[in-house]
């Protein structure tokens, strides 16, 4: 029993640091000795997810939720699997699986729990291919997550980013100008803005965006140093 806690937990920490190839290591030592863990099948669905092996991915959270068949998370991560995959009748079956246990509110209105839940994770997905460089990907996920919470000011900083990445610097800008409009004191946001003019060749509008972030939050070191750089640049 100590081997196969030590085994979790090393797998669960890889996971969470998003090493997904050592994760799956461990987990599979575990599977392999007929451990019937919910949560390591779960952990295996979202890494066979996020390296597009779907089918693998479906089974695990299959085997999640025959273990457990009321867990959250598990219904979900498969719910999102099979949005993404066009499957909308089997992903809203799965939705109302969670929601008729959270909620006897009228069908059509979702829970805010469910809602954010789903954001979140479809923004994990969203992160995890914003990592590896696939931000077409990316801000499909990011996206999906905006749509069911629109105030989630980090996500849609993501989201700008990656629009900068691909190169759509106008819709970077849009999104972010935005968000600081909404939270004046988002100071990254500023930042990352700054960072978006710069490289878009409106280099006096970045250089004014730092100052006021750096205006706005004097101990931010990423700001004073973008600044730094490029007023000396400038002269």
């Amino acid at each position: 029993m100590d081997n196969h806690r030590k085994l979790f937990l090393e797998g669960r920490r890889y996971f969470e640091k998003k090493d997904y190839e050592k994760a799956e290591k461990f987990f599979l030592s575990l599977v392999e000795e007929n451990q019937d863990f919910a949560d390591v099948y779960n952990m295996l669905g979202v890494i066979y997810h996020a390296s597009g092996q779907f089918s693998r991915s479906i089974e695990c959270f299959e085997k999640a939720i025959k273990i457990n068949s009321h867990y959250t998370e598990a219904l979900l991560n498969l719910a999102v699997l099979y949005n993404d995959l066009g499957q909308y009748k089997k992903a809203n079956t799965l939705y109302s699986r969670v929601h008729s246990r959270k909620s006897k509110k009228k069908k059509e209105k979702m829970d805010p729990f469910i809602k954010n839940k789903l954001a979140n994770k479809h923004a994990e997905l969203g992160d995890i291919y914003e990592g590896i460089g696939l931000y077409p990907d990316a801000i499909l996920e990011y996206q999906k997550a905006l749509e069911l919470g629109p105030k989630f000011l980090d996500i849609h900083s993501k989201l700008a980013l990656c629009y900068r990445e691909e190169g759509k610097y106008a819709q970077a800008v849009k999104i972010l100008t935005q968000v600081i409009k909404i939270n004046p004191k988002y100071t990254q946001a500023r930042v990352q803005l700054g960072i978006t003019l710069y490289a878009a060749g409106q280099k006096k509008k970045a250089i004014e965006t730092w100052k006021a972030a750096v205006k706005q939050n004097p101990k931010d070191e990423s700001a004073k140093m973008y600044l730094k750089l490029s007023e000396g640049k400038a002269a």
